[in-house]
């Protein structure tokens, strides 16, 4: 592709303009409302930039149809250019007519920063059109990836900080005023999205060094590389300055710039980095495959449980909804991962072998940059729109299914599964402590309920699949102790199924219909174990599979029926 000198302009001229929107956008808001003089003139300078930008883009639009509407890719950016353009006017209009709500105002600004995405993508492929030829970057490049999703997930914290005005809830730094860890309010918004900066950063330096050290295989990665991680120290900086100065206004307007400025650099690095390309059908099943998504189903099934118990019925919609994103994306997250970790092992089980990571359909290190992102993910949409305790307790959850479970317990004790458990226990307390802000005794009796369901359930799999583990050399109970001592423990985890149930429904408040379904489900599960120790050696497999399809089955309608419960208020 060749692009003459005045086109190249054309482009830059309308990233620039688009550009200095976004951040005339942010001062509009530092302002204050409509009434003062002095914002007034900043209000409409801001449209005036707006229509200016506008005018640029459709130049831009109308050159490309006429003299470039055969380069398909540069086409479709522009296009795509042109109608974020046109929705951000909308969106514009909507948060000045409903008064500058917080859900509004973060998506005028999502839809801002992608439409800045985009020209920057289309200014890297100008500026260097040789990137369209080139392949896929190397696999290292899943980081850049992983930060460049996470620098938009930080800014749209900081849009719904600003949004909830926020912004000026902590009057300290780092920490928010006396050190406190504030779990509700404009505190814990703000204290919020300084987490997830601090995460953010920790990845984003992280792909910078990557990029750099990697600077000769692209044109331009290394002083990309360079100035994103300046510009981003920079940015944390300013956002210091905010308390520090006591919210001068030059703080203020310079936080969203910066922040606007180290997403445009991230997007261009990655993009010179890793030449992004139309994922396949494929790619996008083995992607989805990694989060492990009928894990996730029951895990999150867990949580919504434990929402309906605290709320005593159903809870708000909004911490639903946040909740179970947040939640599906920490378990995805943490699936990933363990994918990663576990892909010598999964390379010699005949269950797992054909998963992406040992059947080597996806490269490694994207599963590495799915699990931060999506942890990242998580870890902002909770802390946000939950509390921070929700999000510490879901990355908690995966630190410890990877670091303790999957790196360590797994590997080396035949009391893997059930110290290990705890991972896969999590989850409700996220759901409780998304309504409640704590965990109180019902909490945790849900957490012991899975606890003590997790080696009943896990052990009646390793029957199934003794030979395997023997292969992979993974000390489960039926490899090191036998057959018959796993059905012994099956039985007797299993029963202590029926006390944990019955607790919760003595301090859980739960009515006569929790009662019954915990019961009738406690003593068939009990009744499968027992079958099983009784079973002759040809039938103990086809019982052991029975048991296991039931266990999921059990924690399922139990959970159900909590959720049932509550609702009806019996």
């Amino acid at each position: 592709m060749s692009f003459g000198p005045r086109y190249r302009a054309l482009v830059y001229l309308t990233l620039a303009l688009s550009f200095l929107v976004v951040v005339w956008g942010g001062v509009v808001r530092v302002s204050g409302s409509a009434g003062l003089d002095t914002a007034t003139r900043i209000e409409w300078f801001h449209r005036f930039l707006g229509v200016a930008g506008g005018l640029s883009l459709a130049g831009l639009v109308a050159v490309t149809i006429v003299s470039h509407r055969t380069q398909r890719r540069v086409l479709t950016l522009v296009v795509a250019s042109g109608v974020l353009y046109v929705l951000q006017a909308v969106l514009g209009g909507i948060v000045v007519l409903l008064e500058l709500p917080s859900t509004w105002v973060t998506a005028h600004l999502a839809n801002a920063e992608v439409l800045l995405a985009v020209l920057t993508v289309l200014a890297v492929e100008i500026h260097w059109p040789a990137l369209a030829t080139r392949g896929r970057g190397a696999p290292w490049t899943a980081l850049l990836l992983a930060a460049a999703v996470g620098t938009f997930v930080l800014m749209l914290t900081g849009a719904y900080v600003r949004g909830a005005d926020a912004s000026t809830a902590c009057a300290t730094w780092p920490l928010c005023d006396d050190g406190a860890f504030p779990i509700f309010g404009a505190a814990a918004i703000q204290m919020a999205h300084r987490w997830v900066a601090a995460v953010v950063g920790v990845v984003l330096l992280a792909a910078c060094w990557q990029a750099w050290r990697h600077r000769r295989e692209a044109p331009g990665l290394g002083a990309l590389a360079i100035s994103t991680a300046v510009a981003f120290v920079a940015q944390i900086a300013v956002g210091a300055a905010n308390p520090l100065s006591g919210f001068s206004p030059w703080a203020l307007g310079a936080h969203p710039a910066l922040a606007s400025l180290v997403w445009c650099l991230t997007v261009a690095l990655t993009v010179v980095a890793w030449h992004p390309a139309l994922p396949t059908r494929e790619l996008v099943s083995d992607m989805v495959a990694l989060t492990k998504p009928a894990i996730m189903s029951l895990l999150l099934l867990t949580a919504i449980g434990a929402m309906f118990l605290a709320a005593r019925g159903v809870p708000p919609f909004p911490l639903l909804a946040a909740t179970l994103v947040g939640g599906a994306a920490a378990s995805g997250g943490a699936s990933a991962l363990n994918h990663y970790f576990d892909r010598d092992i999964d390379e010699l089980m005949r269950r797992t072998r054909r998963r992406p990571l040992p059947a080597h359909r996806v490269p490694d290190e994207w599963a590495i940059g799915l699990g931060i992102v999506l942890n990242i993910v998580a870890f902002a949409v909770l802390a946000v729109f939950a509390n921070i305790l929700a999000a510490a307790l879901a990355i908690a959850g995966t630190l410890f299914y990877i670091l303790v479970y999957t790196l360590w317990l797994k590997r080396s004790t035949v009391q893997n599964i059930v110290i290990g458990g705890a991972a896969g226990a999590i989850p409700p307390l996220v759901g409780w402590a998304a309504v409640t802000g704590s965990l109180d005794l019902s909490a945790w009796l849900l957490f012991a309920i899975i606890f003590f369901w997790t080696p009943a359930h896990f052990w009646a799999l390793a029957l199934l699949i003794t030979d395997d583990y023997k292969r992979a050399g993974i000390p489960m109970l039926p490899v090191v102790r036998g057959e018959e001592a796993t059905t012994w423990g099956i039985f007797t985890y299993a029963l202590s199924l029926v006390p944990l149930s019955l607790l919760l429904f003595l301090g859980g408040g739960l009515g006569p219909l929790y009662l019954v379904a915990a019961v009738g489900l406690g003593l068939v599960f009990v009744g499968w174990s027992v079958r099983l120790i009784r079973a002759a050696a040809s039938r103990r497999r086809a019982i052991a599979r029975g048991l296991y399809v039931y266990s999921l089955l059990y924690l399922a309608l139990l959970f159900v029926a909590i959720m049932v419960d509550t609702s009806l208020k019996l």
